[in-house]
């Protein structure tokens, strides 16, 4: 939590505050959210490709046993 700031004026003044909230998720540069979502990409991309072989495997061996 930030200290308080004492304003303190001799005559009338104007004080303007800016209250800024900072979620480190959504303060991110527009380069560090490309490289989160082509690594993001590349995971997806990779597990794709583990379940095509996957489903390949599966089907040879389930028609090697169906001529069985």
């Amino acid at each position: 939590m930030a200290d308080p700031q004492v304003i303190q004026c001799a005559a009338e003044c104007i004080v303007t505050v800016v209250h800024q909230l900072s979620f480190p998720p959504f303060t991110l540069s527009l380069e560090d959210a490309q490289l989160i979502g082509w690594e993001t990409a590349k995971v997806l991309a990779i597990a794709y490709g583990f379940r095509v072989i996957s489903r390949v495997i599966n089907s040879r061996t389930t028609s090697t046993n169906e001529s069985e």
